[in-house]
């Protein structure tokens, strides 16, 4: 028997074994025999609404750094990140590589993208929360 049907024989012996092993190894799936429902994922929770006279009520997604500095003023704390786009090997078209956060003490935080090409910032997220910083 040659090296290379011998490498096959092994490989299908390997897979078949995996296939059974994984195929009967319970615990981790649901059986429709059982009965018994699957049960439901639990659901992010979400975050509260801003109330309507609030400043973050308006900043809208798509505004600049300065049109949202020009509304709630100077944030208390910024942050600046990668994202796992940034990673990507030759992803010269996806953008939102990197995020900033505008942190305001007691309002809540204003996320940004920044553009890959001009290294503008636009306003993708607004998340209110009242003890942001305490």
């Amino acid at each position: 028997m040659s090296t290379w049907s011998r490498m096959g024989t092994v490989c299908v012996a390997v897979i078949a074994v995996a296939s059974f092993g994984c195929a009967n190894a319970g615990g981790g799936g649901s059986s429709a025999s059982s009965g018994e429902a699957a049960p439901a994922k639990a659901a992010a929770p979400e975050a509260p609404a801003i109330p309507a006279g609030h400043p973050l009520a308006k900043i809208e997604k798509g505004m600049s750094d300065d049109q949202v500095v020009a509304i709630l003023g100077q944030p208390d704390h910024r942050n600046h990140y990668m994202t796992g786009k940034a990673w990507i090997p030759y992803n010269f078209g996806a953008g939102d590589k990197t995020r900033s956060d505008f942190i305001y003490k007691g309002k809540g935080r204003v996320v940004f993208t920044q553009n890959q090409w001009n290294g503008r910032l636009s306003v993708i997220n607004v998340l209110y929360n009242p003890d942001e910083m305490k």
